[in-house]
């Protein structure tokens, strides 16, 4: 737990004192901003506009039309408003995943005073290692899809409801922690083991970066903070342990 609290401060630093990380967070940033910007044109565009149709095609002008109108104006934000929430972390984490499986590996270089690699050099690994990092990323996203469900469905149980809520929070923190599982390779069993060990500590940084993800804009910076934070946090967690092989 100590250390969930002590690596806040240096993951938000790691990410604005070297100028190849900065590059490495802001990039799924502007990624997240396009997707907000055509997911908004296309509803507000296309979708509102046979929307007026439909409308037009049923109701004739006048007060309750207006009405009509207005309302299904609320219901399509209300819409748009759920549906970036719901998919934005998941479908940004997969575009994303291989500039912060990169991240996340140089963040660890200068943790532990190792030569980074220039900018040229680094983009060609992340590329290199792209469509691989991407198809990890699928899976682990299809594995906290499935569990999510669970711990949806669970939710509806209001003696569960603690639990549901634990799991999804646990279900995040899991998903940056597993780019320093999967760089050093470590088996199924040694990570579920790193979480039962480390349960607390994991599941406070998942607190805070739940009630980050709920709110839009903001949670733009999701990915690359959280990538930075966990990579800290399972370093700390593993200083003296053999895991460490990079």
């Amino acid at each position: 737990m100590k250390n969930a609290l002590m690596v806040f401060k240096p993951a938000l630093k790691e990410l604005t004192t070297s100028k190849v990380n900065f590059l490495m967070a802001i990039i799924p940033v502007f990624i997240g901003v396009g997707i907000y910007y055509l997911l908004g044109s296309w509803l507000y565009g296309t979708v509102w506009n046979k929307g007026q149709e439909l409308i037009a095609s049923y109701v004739s002008e006048g007060s309750f039309g207006t009405i009509l109108y207005y309302i299904a104006a609320a219901v399509i934000t209300v819409l748009l408003f759920l549906l970036v929430n719901w998919t934005f972390v998941l479908v940004v984490s997969i575009i994303a995943s291989p500039f912060n499986d990169m991240l996340s590996s140089r963040i660890e270089k200068l943790h532990r005073g190792k030569k980074l690699d220039n900018v040229s050099k680094s983009f060609g690994e992340l590329f290199k290692s792209m469509f691989k990092v991407i198809f990890n990323e699928i899976r682990k996203v299809g594995f906290i899809f499935v569990m999510s469900v669970i711990a949806f469905i669970l939710g509806y149980i209001p003696i569960l409801t603690p639990l549901s809520l634990f799991i999804t929070i646990v279900l995040l923190a899991i998903s940056f922690v597993d780019y320093s599982w999967s760089r050093h390779d470590i088996g199924f069993g040694s990570c579920l083991k790193d979480v039962r060990k480390n349960l607390w500590g994991y599941s406070l940084g998942g607190v805070f970066f739940f009630v980050l993800v709920s709110i839009p804009i903001i949670n733009l910076i999701v990915a690359p903070l959280a990538t930075s934070y966990f990579t800290l946090l399972w370093l700390k967690n593993n200083e003296h342990s053999s895991q460490i092989t990079e």
